[in-house]
């Protein structure tokens, strides 16, 4: 038997019972959460993003059910659903991709009308939670330990 059949043979193996039960085993669900600077010169806590390492076989996971069921869903959705102004978890979909959109609307708009509204809100700092108190199963927060590195 050769060893790269052999070896995505046992990797079927591991991921089936998860597909099946519709459960993740606990250990794909552990991640290394690293700090990683948002700027250039990072003075304080909130200057770094939690940037999550999680198992290769868990993005495995995550990416079949991504690609066979969440894709086919957005790219011929339902009767009723509109997912045209999409562009997040999209195979096509960027920020590259709404902004050619964005401007294409303004100057098919402005073709007809005088001025064009837009409005616009940034949600840059949306996600950017941190726990700043250790955690109950003995965790230390990402906050406590950039202060570590730093001493």
């Amino acid at each position: 038997m050769c060893p790269s059949i052999f070896n995505r043979f046992s990797v079927i193996q591991l991921v089936s019972p998860s597909l099946s039960s519709g459960e993740v085993p606990l250990q794909w669900k552990k991640a290394c959460i690293t700090p990683m600077s948002k700027v250039a010169h990072p003075a304080q806590a909130s200057d770094y993003r939690p940037i999550s390492i999680t198992p290769v076989l868990s993005r495995m996971l995550v990416r079949h059910i991504v690609r066979s069921y969440v894709y086919p869903a957005i790219q011929q959705p339902p009767s009723g659903l509109h997912f045209a102004d999409q562009f997040a978890f999209r195979p096509t979909g960027s920020t590259d991709a709404a902004l050619i959109t964005l401007i294409h609307t303004i100057f098919s708009m402005l073709t007809t009308q005088l001025f064009a509204r837009v409005f616009v809100l940034d949600c840059s700092k949306a996600f950017d939670t941190v726990t700043h108190t250790d955690g109950e199963d003995g965790t230390i927060s990402p906050t406590r330990y950039i202060q570590q590195l730093d001493q």
